[in-house]
């Protein structure tokens, strides 16, 4: 019984840091950056994620991995809020994942294709942005930018409770975060701290109820842009924490990561631009070991 439950901890875990939000594994440079009062984006991204993830070795679970073909859709909508700059998106992510491992010796796999989770977020700059119109925005040149942002997990995804692995999550996720930006020339330094905080999973495989302690997230980012719309960033970030609780039974496994990553963003034309990424992790604990590439088109009016 408590070899069978380990089991269950252990790819309820899998499960949970393959699909849960950002997980620590996001590296976003420049969430700060203001836009002028009335600016909407469109963007269209395809990431691929592949990796391992890395489990307690005395289970009988062995080289668990995940390949995860990803193309997300989201609007974003810049505005005022008590007259400071902030923004609104909406993201759809949808998805084919692979997990494959070794199961007391036995190759075995699954897939999965469709919706993922959608991501809901609201962003406003506290300090050293004022929400401007197009006009005034031209003339603005940011010094030192505080700002917070709010997101939240809609749990619609693709979810099954007769399967381990799934695509949606079933649970509700909310992420607060604060941020500092510093612009210096044509240099930006920036750092933040972020969480990530779960609802109860009160129907995950067969029943069971699985909770899951917050995850907490440190990152830094420096860029440099050499003409307006035109700049890259290299970041570095950590995460820790996330252990699981499956039928009150505590797996007493953090996730610990530590990740880095460049990103180079390139103007097309006036209003279409397109931005390439990649992030690697460089110390896993325990957790999801992926490497992650993203290219994305965004169109502005």
């Amino acid at each position: 019984m408590r070899l069978t439950r380990l089991w269950l901890l252990s790819l309820a875990l899998a499960a949970a840091l393959v699909t849960s939000p950002a997980s620590g594994q996001d590296l976003e440079p420049r969430f700060l950056s203001p836009a002028p009062v009335g600016m909407n984006f469109g963007v269209l991204a395809y990431g691929y994620s592949s990796g391992n993830v890395l489990l307690d070795q005395s289970l009988p679970l062995e080289g668990v991995t995940a390949r995860i073909h990803g193309v997300t859709a989201a609007y974003v909508r810049s505005l005022g809020i008590f007259g400071r700059s902030a923004q609104v998106a909406v993201a759809l992510p949808t998805a084919h994942a692979t997990w494959s491992g070794r199961v007391a010796g036995v190759d075995s796999s699954t897939t999965r294709v469709g919706l993922g989770d959608p991501l809901v977020s609201l962003s406003m700059n506290l300090y050293g942005a004022p929400a401007l119109e197009p006009a005034d925005y031209a003339s603005y040149r940011p010094r030192t930018l505080v700002g917070v942002t709010v997101k939240m997990r809609v749990p619609v995804g693709q979810y099954d409770d007769s399967k381990f692995f799934n695509l949606g999550s079933n649970r509700w996720s909310f992420s607060p975060r604060l941020g500092v930006a510093r612009y210096i020339g044509k240099f930006t330094l920036e750092g933040y701290g972020a969480a990530w905080f779960f609802t109860t999973n009160s129907n995950f495989f067969g029943g069971s109820r699985v909770s899951q302690s917050p995850i907490y997230a440190l990152q830094a980012h420096a860029s440099y842009t050499h003409r307006p719309g035109l700049w890259a960033a290299v970041s570095i970030g950590q995460s820790l924490g996330g252990s699981l609780v499956v039928d009150g039974v505590d797996n007493e496994q953090s996730q610990r990561n530590n990740r880095v990553g460049v990103t180079a963003a390139i103007p097309i034309s006036g209003r279409h631009s397109v931005k390439l990424a990649y992030t690697s992790g460089f110390s896993t604990r325990a957790g999801a070991d992926f490497d992650t590439v993203v290219a994305a088109w965004q169109v502005r009016w």
